[in-house]
C-alpha cells in the first residue's frame, strides 16, 4: 500500500500524484463527548456485491492519536470496517455518556462533522466488534439488546463505494449501564427518598420476565438500555428514576426474588436467575406459607433489599394481627432460636410474615447477609414492606444498613425502640396517611393474650382495640413506638381570626371571635433532621395552636361551617406511593433548578404552590393567629433546608450530568388535585 500525498488530490492523468493509488477512505473514531479513540486494533475488508470478499484485500493497523484510520487502496468496491471486541469493549467502559440519549438527534460529534462535509456514523459496540468480546454472562443473561443489537450484531460499519474518498466519522456509544444514584451516609439523601421509594414500588410487581413491569425488566433490561433513562411503573403513572453511568462489568446481577405464597418444593434448574431453588432435601420448608414477598439486588458496591407492602387479603391479616410478641426466631424443629433483641417486644403478624422467609429462603437469606457484609447495604419498603424492611435492619444492624420507608405503621415497642438509635432510618409520611398511626401508642400487651389461648388472642385484639379507642395516641407501659427521623409531607394551612361585636344601641351587646380558613394551601416537604431545634419549636407552637382551636370550639363562637376540621382525618388515598411519588419528584426538579445548572426547563409546580402561600400569608399577617403563623414560618424554613440534601448527588464526578439528564427528561406531576 501506497500512501497518497494528500487526501485532497483527486484521480487526475495530468496531476503530478504518479504514486497516488485510485481510491481512499478514512476512519475517525470518537466517543459521546468527542474525545477520539485511540490505538484501537481495526480490520478492513473490501468484497464485490456478485463475487463476495476479495483476495488479498484484508488491511489491519491502529488507530492514531487522534482516532484516524486511513486506507488507500487500488479499486473502488465497498469496504467494512470492524474493531478488535475485547478491546474495544473494555475502552468504551471507560467512556461516560453524553446527557442527552436521542442518538440521531443529540449527538455533540454529528453537527461538526457534517459542517466539515464528513459523513456520520452512531454505532454501539456490538455491530462494531469483528468476534464478540471475552464478556462473562450472568446466569439469566443474554447479550444486552442495546448494545448487541440482533439485526446489526458483528457487521461493522459497511462504506458503499459512492462513500468512497471522504472521511467517516464513527461515533461510539460507551459500553455502560445504569445505576440508581444512591448515598450510603446518615443524613437525609434525596435521590435515597426516590429511588429508595422506586425501588419499594417495584417490590409490588412480580418477576416474570414477560412482564413489562416486572423487577427483572427493571434492573436488567431498563438498566441496561441507554437510549432513555430506566422508567418506574405503576397505575397508569411513569417516573424516571435518578441515574448515573457505569461501566457494564458493574452492573446489576440479576435480582433474587423470594414469595413465601409460591410452593417451590417441586426441583428445578439449579441456575435460575432468581436464585429461589432450595436443596431436594429442604422440601419441608418450601411449601407455600403465607403472603410475604421481597428481592434483592446487587452491583459491583450496592445492594438494595426492598420488602413488598399489603397486597392481599392475607396481608391484612398480618397487619390486624398486632399483639407484641418476643422477637424470637426458630429453625424449622425449634431445636435452636434466637432473639432479635435482648429487650422490648415486635408486632406479631410482622414478625411472623418475616419470619416466614427467614424459615423457607434460608440459603438465599445466608447468601443476602454474606453480600450485605461486603457491599453498601440499602433496605426499602411501603406500608407493611416499611414493617418487615425495620425488622430487617434490625436483624442486619452490624454491617449498618441504610433504611428508607414509606408510610410504615409502628412495629417495635418502646424498650425495642430504644435499642436502635445506631440504625439510619428516614420514615417517610404523607399527610392523612392512616397507616403510619397504627398501632396506635398504647400498651397492647394485656394478660388476655397470654391466658386464654386463640380464643385469647381474640378477646385481647377486642381488648386492645378498646384501648385504641380509649387511650388513642396515650404511651404507657411498653407501647409500640415508631422508629427512625420522620420525612413529612404535611400539608399546611392557614386561617384569618376577627372580632364580631354586636352594635345594638344603646347598649352593646359584647364581641365574638371569628376564625375563617384562608383559601390557599400548600403540602410542604419537612425533613426535621435537617433542622431539629426549628422542628421542636414548630412542634410545640403546633400543639398550642391545636389546644387554641379546641378551646375556641367549645366556646360556640364560631359560626358552623367555618372551624378548621379536627379529629381523625384519615386518607386512605394518602397511603399509595402514587401519592408520595409526585412530592419527592417534583422536589427534586425543584432543587435542581435551584442549583442553576438547567438552562432550558424552570419547575416551579411545587414552588408555586408554596409562594403562593407565603404571599396570603403576608397579605393577612395582621388576621392570622399568632403562633399559627410562627408554626407555618417555622415549617416553611425547614422547607428552605431541603437544598443540603442534593449536594452529595451533586459532589459526585457525574454529578451534574446525572442531574442534568434527569431534569431534562423530568416532566412534573400536579400537586394537590
Amino acid at each position: 500500500m501506497t500512501t497518497a500525498v494528500s487526501s485532497l488530490c483527486r484521480k487526475n492523468p495530468h496531476a503530478p500524484c504518479d504514486e497516488q493509488m485510485p481510491y481512499w477512505v478514512e476512519f475517525q473514531l470518537v466517543d459521546e463527548q468527542g474525545d477520539p479513540v485511540a490505538n484501537m486494533p481495526w480490520t478492513v475488508e473490501s468484497s464485490h456485491p456478485v463475487s463476495g470478499p476479495v483476495d488479498n484485500f484484508t488491511y489491519t493497523g491502529q488507530s492514531d492519536s487522534d482516532g484516524l484510520i486511513r486506507i488507500d487502496m487500488p479499486h473502488g468496491l465497498e469496504l467494512r470496517l470492524t474493531l478488535d471486541g475485547n478491546q474495544l469493549a473494555r475502552e468504551m467502559e471507560n467512556r461516560s455518556l453524553r446527557v442527552s440519549r436521542d442518538a440521531e438527534n443529540d449527538s455533540v460529534v454529528r453537527p461538526d462533522a457534517e459542517e466539515k462535509g464528513y459523513i456520520w456514523h452512531y454505532a454501539v459496540i456490538g455491530e462494531l466488534c469483528r468476534t464478540l468480546p471475552s464478556i462473562e454472562l450472568r446466569d439469566g443473561e443474554v447479550w444486552p439488546p442495546f448494545h448487541f443489537p440482533q439485526n446489526k450484531i458483528l457487521k461493522g460499519v459497511v462504506i458503499r463505494t459512492n462513500e468512497l474518498e471522504k472521511r467517516h466519522v464513527i461515533e461510539i456509544c460507551p459500553f455502560r449501564a445504569w445505576e440508581l444514584v444512591l448515598h450510603h451516609q446518615k443524613d437525609y439523601s434525596i435521590a435515597n427518598g426516590i429511588n429508595l421509594g422506586a425501588a419499594a414500588t417495584l417490590a409490588y410487581a412480580d418477576d416474570s420476565t414477560l412482564d413489562t413491569v416486572s423487577i427483572t425488566r427493571f434492573f436488567i433490561n431498563q438498566c441496561q438500555d441507554l437510549s432513555r433513562l430506566p422508567l418506574l411503573y405503576k397505575d397508569d403513572s411513569a417516573w424516571n428514576t435518578l441515574v448515573q453511568d457505569v461501566p457494564y462489568s458493574k452492573r446489576y446481577y440479576p435480582p433474587v426474588f423470594m414469595d413465601t405464597s409460591r410452593d417451590t418444593s417441586t426441583k428445578v434448574d439449579e441456575k435460575t436467575p432468581h436464585g429461589t431453588v432450595q436443596a431436594e432435601d429442604d422440601t419441608a420448608a418450601t411449601k407455600a406459607d403465607g403472603d410475604t414477598q421481597l428481592y434483592y439486588v446487587y452491583n459491583a458496591d450496592k445492594v438494595i433489599i426492598a420488602w413488598r407492602g399489603t397486597a392481599s387479603l392475607f396481608d391484612v391479616g398480618t397487619d390486624l394481627a398486632f399483639r407484641p410478641v418476643n422477637s424470637e426466631l426458630c429453625n424449622i424443629d425449634k431445636t435452636q432460636c434466637t432473639s432479635l433483641l435482648p429487650a422490648g417486644k415486635v408486632h406479631t403478624g410482622f414478625w411472623s410474615g418475616y419470619s416466614r422467609v427467614e424459615k423457607k429462603y434460608t440459603a438465599e437469606i445466608r447468601k443476602l447477609e454474606e453480600l450485605s457484609g461486603s457491599l453498601k447495604l440499602f433496605i426499602c419498603g411501603h406500608s407493611l414492606g416499611g414493617a418487615l424492611a425495620l425488622i430487617h435492619s434490625v436483624k442486619l444492624k452490624n454491617i449498618n444498613p441504610v433504611l428508607y420507608t414509606y408510610g410504615m405503621p409502628r412495629t417495635f415497642t418502646r424498650e425495642a425502640v430504644m435499642q436502635l438509635s445506631e440504625i439510619t432510618h428516614f420514615r417517610h409520611v404523607n399527610d392523612n396517611d392512616p397507616i403510619p398511626a397504627v398501632p396506635a401508642e398504647a400498651n397492647l400487651d394485656n394478660e388476655l393474650y397470654k391466658l386464654w389461648g386463640w380464643l385469647g388472642g381474640t378477646l385481647g385484639f377486642f381488648w386492645s382495640v378498646g384501648e385504641l379507642l380509649a387511650y388513642q395516641m396515650v404511651a404507657w407501659g411498653d407501647c409500640f413506638w415508631h422508629h427512625g427521623n420522620t420525612v413529612a409531607f404535611l400539608t399546611v394551612t392557614q386561617s384569618r381570626e376577627w372580632q364580631e361585636c354586636k352594635r345594638d344601641l344603646p347598649t352593646p351587646a359584647g364581641c365574638i371571635t371569628i376564625r375563617n380558613l384562608l383559601p390557599l394551601k400548600a403540602k410542604l416537604y419537612l425533613v426535621p433532621a435537617l433542622a431539629e431545634q426549628e422542628m421542636q419549636q414548630a412542634g410545640q407552637k403546633q400543639k398550642e395552636f391545636k389546644a387554641s382551636l379546641t378551646q375556641a370550639d367549645l366556646t360556640g363562637f364560631f359560626p358552623k361551617g367555618s372551624n378548621p376540621d379536627r379529629g381523625v382525618n384519615l386518607n386512605f388515598f394518602d397511603h399509595f406511593m402514587t401519592s408520595y411519588m409526585p412530592y419527592m419528584y417534583n422536589k427534586v426538579l425543584e432543587l435542581i433548578d435551584n442549583v442553576g445548572i438547567v438552562e432550558k426547563r424552570t419547575f416551579t409546580e411545587h414552588l408555586n404552590n408554596v409562594d403562593a402561600f407565603r404571599e396570603q400569608m403576608a397579605e393577612n399577617k395582621n388576621g392570622i393567629p399568632e403562633r399559627e403563623l410562627a408554626r407555618n414560618s417555622i415549617f416553611l424554613n425547614i422547607e428552605g433546608l431541603l437544598d443540603a440534601s442534593l449536594s452529595p448527588t451533586l459532589s459526585m464526578p457525574s454529578g451534574n450530568d446525572t442531574l442534568l439528564r434527569f431534569a431534562q427528561y423530568g416532566e412534573e406531576a400536579m400537586e394537590n388535585v
